[in-house]
């Protein structure tokens, strides 16, 4: 028996931390690779940190550079790729200069409970980085 498929179409909408009560951060390079030894920060990609009591949230965007160098480099990319995917490209193209918009990046929160292992143990340790004494922890 196959499952009936709807065909409504289901339409992203991007919730802004920062409506949500989030605060927004920033840390550097060796700051980020330092806290998050498997989700090191390069060339290709650009991070937005957000944090409020309970939560801290990163979202994974790609950077102004390879927006950039993609956006140099397309028409090469559409001779290697064959005009055949030109409307591929075109739409990856429009998803990647409006990531927020069409949900095209990744995102990842480290709660101040103990949702995964050390899970607790980073949130503190954000925290403690930042110096942030307005975060009323409340039990």
């Amino acid at each position: 028996m196959q499952a009936e498929i709807d065909n409504e179409e289901y339409v992203y909408t991007y919730d802004d931390p920062l409506d949500r009560g989030y605060k927004q951060f920033k840390l550097t390079k060796k700051q980020h690779n330092k806290l998050f030894p498997k989700r090191k920060r390069n060339w290709k990609t650009r991070y937005e940190y957000y944090y409020n009591k309970d939560r801290v949230i990163l979202q994974c965007f790609t950077s102004y550079k390879a927006i950039v160098l993609t956006t140099v480099l397309f028409p090469i990319l559409i001779l290697f790729a064959g005009l055949y995917n030109f409307k591929e490209a075109i739409l990856e193209m429009k998803w990647m200069y409006n990531e927020k918009k069409y949900g095209k990046f990744s995102e990842d929160w480290i709660s101040r409970g103990q949702h995964r292992k050390g899970d607790g143990e980073k949130y503190f340790e954000i925290i403690n980085l930042l110096g942030e004494e307005s975060v009323v922890i409340e039990d």
